[in-house]
């Protein structure tokens, strides 16, 4: 199914991404999305969870701002091997669907681009839990890219 855009519309866009091959797909995506609409770079944003979830409550591990540079510049690299015109920035922040959020509303998105891995049973029933969550709550549309 294609995303049609409305005749002189030239949405913002924002992917979340997460290094991964949905994520590559959805900027991929992305990228042919502004360049048919003639809109404006599309934007990509790295959420770093300065905790992760597994992480005993009193160990919270402490990024530098070399690592968080490190991964900026990984980042920046990758997402401009598929899109040059791509902008990005990485976020350190939890949640990482309301960090999302919080990035599409600070920059003003028309619409929020994610890659999910369609896995099923256990894992996730329908999406994964962050592309879940920034779908129910985005103020803006939200297209998800299966990385299949």
């Amino acid at each position: 199914m294609a995303f049609a855009m409305p005749a002189g519309m030239r949405p913002q866009i924002l992917v979340a991404y997460d290094f991964g091959p949905a994520s590559a797909k959805a900027l991929a995506w992305a990228a042919d999305l502004r360049g048919t609409s003639g809109g404006p770079p599309v934007h990509a944003v790295h959420v770093v969870n300065p905790a992760p979830p597994v992480a005993p409550p009193d160990v919270v591990p402490v990024l530098s701002e070399l690592d968080v540079a490190a991964i900026a510049d990984s980042l920046k690299r990758e997402v401009q091997e598929i899109d040059p015109a791509a902008t990005s920035e990485v976020v350190v922040d939890s949640p990482t669907g309301d960090a999302i959020l919080a990035a599409a509303q600070r920059r003003n998105i028309d619409l929020i681009v994610m890659g999910t891995h369609g896995r099923g049973g256990v894992r996730r029933i329908l999406l994964g839990s962050v592309a879940e969550h920034v779908v129910r709550h985005a103020a803006c549309p939200v297209v998800i890219v299966r990385s299949g």
